[in-house]
């Protein structure tokens, strides 16, 4: 029995894919059409593999027909015959092989064989074709001459061929019978070395014929793999914070593996499929028009299941991606939640929801299963009562000699073979099902709106580090803004401070700095330039920007502070010094080459903290954006972090979020934002004389060493 339910591994809810969708394979094609020689070579293999798959029936029809049941019949012209007898005669004369006897003929084999079936059935019925049959022999050496001295009176000479009974042949010793057909037996040799050829050949087409459609399937896989992440990697941070990584990830493995699997397990036996039943069809119409009308009674019956199997398999496997997709969900909430699960005593409870799941999941897929149980044995018993069928009529149709043995037996191969696409249905359909709903996430994302624009290359920019935020108005969604109407300038090379409650916009100013967003009103400007109109390339290498929460990548720690970009070790080892990284890193066992894991998940907070300062110093940043780039850090380490950065920070333009106020002392101004506004500004002393909200932020921190 076919796979129920073919997908690998990731399972969503959402829309489910027509198995044949026209729009999605034309957007397919451009990633094929590189490959089109491959695919053609492989269609090509295909083809001719189905031509050899159609020939195997026909050979063995010609073995029964022309060397195992080979027979000469016995004709008798009356001496005044009726007008209808006499136009049959003038019509086979020329067939009929005379002998000693007058008005007494033989049929060969051969000629019997090219005459038409009821033609023959009108001379059996005149009276002058009798029941009698005859094995003809034709001598060609010694030897089989000394078969007819041997049995002299088993042989009849008729023309220049010799005829023996059927029943004197069974009187004959077992080598004589051999060498009476032995070309007989030559004949059904070479068509079994014919058969062998065509098997070995038909190997070698199919190594070939998958190799081919597996390059194409491989370097389409490769492109279309390549194509959706270079895309990902354009789309803006709003995309990203919408789409699940794991959905992501899906996208670009699970997803993009079904699409091959439907191109090289699918698509392309379709067209096979298609070419041998249409040859099997024009095949059963040139061998027997009546007999091929009497297999085709079943297909009406087949085009009706498979229709009402179509829709039941659609909706059981709609609802088997609904059921996953919920586990899905639940037991990623689960996992993710553990700790709240085990401290509030919940396991129970969970156990309890995820049966219910799961239970509602099995019978899902025994809903599905009932339908394949029926689907299946259905179209073996339309197979078993067409075979039926065919032997009924057709063997009648044998005895009465309208049609041949071999015919018989070449229909009931090619009834067999008809059906074989058929069985198959089940599993293929939920494979295009499959496929068709990744292609629709696949182009859902590489047709994603609000890809940054790209600006062609001009050369090294310098940015010099003026910023000024003009009537900025910002919001993740439209329900609620973040920031309101905000307004400042920043001078190169100024240090200044943000400071505020959580929740306050600090941060979302940085990502607008670094055009993750896009702000809905107002602008910003970079030496006079609307952010708009820079190349993305060009600001983000130029803007340093440590996040609260670094992210490092599963390399050495080399690795992690150059980021892909080239240049000295020593340059590493500078700035590590600088940011006070080096301390740590010379305890490590393997110091600069010690791999951090993924996520730097074998450093702890702080030490990931300084390496994503030192990785934005190394590029040499005109702007340095520090959003709480310290707040893991031991105040000791803080200390001479803080020194370093007064070198670092000439001749540079810097941001700095910090909650612990101590820390932005030196800071040329200070920023105050309060639920998205600006609220203050000015230096540290000035706000503290000011009195207002610096102040007291000030003063929830350090009231007990306030002196006025």
């Amino acid at each position: 029995m076919p796979a129920m339910y073919t997908d690998y591994g990731y399972m969503e809810e959402g829309k489910l894919g027509r198995p044949y969708d026209l729009r999605l394979m034309m957007g397919l094609r451009r990633f094929l059409s590189p490959y089109k020689k491959w695919i053609g070579l492989s269609l090509l293999f295909v083809l001719m593999m189905t031509v050899l798959d159609l020939s195997i029936p026909y050979l063995t029809k010609e073995a029964i027909d022309r060397y195992i049941l080979v027979s000469a019949r016995e004709v008798y012209l009356s001496q005044k015959g009726s007008s209808e007898e006499e136009e049959l005669i003038e019509r086979y004369r020329c067939f009929f092989i005379p002998t000693k006897e007058k008005g007494r003929f033989f049929l060969s084999p051969e000629v019997a064989r090219k005459m038409d079936r009821r033609e023959m059935s009108r001379l059996q019925k005149a009276g002058l074709l009798t029941e009698k049959r005859y094995t003809p022999f034709h001598p060609s050496d010694e030897k089989d001459l000394s078969l007819i001295s041997k049995y002299p009176s088993f042989f009849e000479k008729g023309g220049q061929h010799w005829f023996i009974p059927f029943d004197r042949v069974k009187e004959m010793e077992k080598e004589d019978r051999i060498l009476l057909r032995r070309k007989d037996i030559q004949g059904v040799l070479h068509l079994v070395l014919l058969m062998l050829g065509i098997l070995a050949f038909h190997f070698g087409l199919n190594f070939f014929q998958v190799y081919a459609m597996e390059i194409a399937g491989q370097r389409m896989m490769h492109d279309l793999r390549m194509g959706l992440f270079s895309h990902l990697q354009t789309l803006p941070t709003a995309f990203f914070e919408k789409n699940p990584v794991g959905r992501l990830v899906t996208r670009l493995t699970n997803d993009i593996q079904n699409v091959h699997e439907m191109f090289t397990s699918v698509l392309v036996y379709l067209f096979k499929d298609l070419i041998l039943l249409l040859g099997i069809i024009f095949l059963l119409l040139y061998l027997h028009l009546e007999l091929a009308i009497i297999s085709f009674i079943v297909l009406p019956f087949i085009f009706f299941t498979t229709f009402i199997f179509s829709h039941r398999a659609r909706d059981a496997f709609r609802e088997i991606r609904f059921k996953i997709a919920q586990m899905n969900a639940f037991l990623q909430e689960n996992f993710s939640g553990i700790q709240v699960v085990q401290l509030f005593r919940q396991e129970g409870h969970q156990v309890r929801r995820f049966q219910k799941i799961n239970e509602d999941h099995c019978q899902a897929n025994l809903r599905q299963i009932s339908i394949y149980a029926f689907f299946v044995p259905l179209v073996e018993v339309l197979n078993s009562g067409a075979i039926g069928l065919l032997i009924w009529y057709g063997g009648g149709k044998v005895i009465q000699e309208a049609i041949s043995l071999g015919v018989l037996v070449a229909f009931l191969s090619y009834l067999r073979m008809f059906f074989q696409p058929i069985r198959d249905l089940s599993e293929k359909y939920n494979v295009m099902q499959s496929a068709i709903a990744s292609l629709e996430r696949i182009f859902g994302h590489l047709e994603a709106e609000g890809r940054e624009k790209t600006f062609p290359s001009t050369g090294e920019v310098r940015i010099k580090g003026r910023i000024d935020f003009q009537g900025v108005s910002f919001a993740y969604d439209e329900r609620e803004r973040v920031l309101h109407e905000v307004s400042f300038s920043i001078k190169e090379g100024e240090i200044v401070a943000i400071v505020g409650l959580t929740g306050a916009g600090k941060t979302s100013l940085f990502l607008l700095l670094e055009r993750f967003y896009d702000p809905q009103e107002g602008s910003i400007f970079i030496d006079g330039i609307d952010l708009r109109q820079w190349d993305p390339r060009t600001l983000r290498s130029q803007i340093g920007f440590v996040m609260q929460d670094p992210f490092l990548f599963s390399g050495n720690i080399t690795e992690n502070i150059r980021l892909g970009n080239g240049g000295d070790v020593e340059r590493v080892k500078e700035v590590a010094r600088m940011v006070r990284a080096d301390l740590f890193i010379r305890r490590l066992p393997r110091g600069y080459d010690t791999l951090v894991g993924e996520g730097g998940e074998r450093l702890s907070a702080g030490e990931r903290q300084l390496l994503a300062l030192a990785r934005a110093l190394y590029q040499d940043p005109r702007i340095l954006l520090l959003d709480e780039a310290t707040s893991h850090v031991d105040p000791e380490t803080e200390h001479w972090i803080q020194e370093g950065l007064k070198v670092l920070f000439k001749n540079r333009t810097v941001l700095v979020v910090a909650h612990r106020l101590t820390t932005i002392h030196h800071a040329d101004r200070i920023i105050v934002l309060h639920k998205g506004r600006v609220r203050e500004m000015g230096t540290h002393r000035e706000l503290i004389q000011k009195k207002g909200l610096y102040f007291r932020l000030y003063q929830l921190q350090f009231s007990h060493s306030i002196k006025h």
